[in-house]
């Protein structure tokens, strides 16, 4: 850095010698004005320089991702390769800047509020090209697989129930937990969705409570979406993480919470974010059908499950659709938990 006493000096001899040799005072501003323009110059172009060699590396880095992405479409064994792995190659890395992330996010936490929003349109026409169904296509019924050491490096498109001690979450449960910390949940996962125009917010289903004033038709279902830090970990304290799931799969940071009565019809359960999916029942029942996805369905054939308390079902999101329908003879409300890994 230039010291300014050093730079005031120079210009005064400058101007010192031009007044003893009669030179004018406007010749000598002009030289300074020239100078000055120089370096304008000369700082322009060292930054178009560098701007240069950024926007080629972009365009490298560009046709290079490219080319990459028309040689692995035109090859559909690559294809189908990264789109069954890939999210379980990226989510595990993405991990880290998850936490790295969290300090800000305490500091920050309307941050939050975008990521709530849907920036794309999910278009329900979407296929896989040449999708590869062997995985789901020996697929002839949903094993019982509690108590049993499970190999994850199977059959990726294997769906299985586990019956474990965990505690049963009950409708009750979960308006205890709204009410302690109303204020989050208000704030950062209020709306919900129902085929009841009387709950259209998370408050609705604390006041209108269905095990006290259960509706005439006992129809009623409601789906409380989070997607947000701070009302997820409130919920791991009802829904934590199943102990058998390995260590190399992130959560992800979308859940869902499905409350139906005896009753309610027949619905297909929400696309999750990662395709390893985990579908618990805290209390009552229901019939959880899964449907081959529209890639596999002339490979596949559909399985149904009674899915009761305490029971968890393991799907892969690339192979099956489920559809949850009321059971039989039940009699109790239902609360199920979903949640995805990658």
């Amino acid at each position: 850095m230039v010291d300014l006493n050093d730079y005031e000096r120079h210009v005064c001899e400058i101007k010192r010698y031009a007044f003893e040799k009669n030179i004018p005072e406007s010749e000598v501003n002009k030289v300074f004005e020239e100078c000055f323009q120089l370096l304008k110059i000369s700082g322009n172009e060292k930054r178009s320089t560098s701007s240069s060699a950024v926007f080629k590396y972009t365009l490298l880095i560009t046709l290079l991702s490219v080319l990459c992405g028309i040689i692995s479409y035109n090859h559909p064994p690559t294809m189908n390769l990264l789109m069954r792995n890939s999210q379980n190659f990226i989510y595990p890395g993405m991990k880290f800047f998850r936490q790295l992330a969290v300090p800000i996010l305490d500091i920050y936490p309307s941050i939050t509020e975008w990521y709530d929003e849907w920036c794309l349109l999910e278009n329900p026409y979407f296929q896989v090209a040449d999708m590869d169904c062997q995985p789901c296509n020996s697929v002839h019924s949903i094993p019982d697989l509690s108590g049993r050491n499970i190999s994850w490096s199977l059959n990726v498109a294997l769906p299985f129930t586990r019956s474990k001690s965990m505690r049963k979450v009950t409708f009750i449960d979960l308006v205890d937990m709204y009410t302690a910390y109303k204020k989050v949940f208000d704030e950062d996962s209020g709306r919900i969705t129902s085929n009841n125009n009387s709950y259209r917010v998370i408050n609705d289903v604390a006041t209108n409570r269905l095990d006290l004033y259960p509706t005439p038709f006992k129809t009623t279902h409601i789906t409380w979406r989070m997607n947000r830090m701070k009302p997820g970990r409130l919920l791991r304290k009802l829904f934590p993480k199943p102990a058998i799931t390995p260590d190399w799969w992130g959560q992800s940071t979308e859940k869902f919470v499905m409350i139906d009565e005896p009753k309610s019809p027949a619905y297909i359960l929400p696309n999750s974010e990662c395709s390893n999916v985990v579908l618990r029942c805290g209390s009552g029942e229901r019939l959880i059908k899964l449907v081959p996805s529209p890639e596999c369905q002339q490979e596949c054939r559909s399985s149904t499950v009674l899915l009761t308390a305490r029971q968890t079902l393991w799907y892969n999101w690339w192979y099956w659709r489920p559809v949850s329908l009321p059971a039989v003879n039940s009699t109790s409300i239902s609360i199920s938990y979903l949640t995805s890994f990658c």
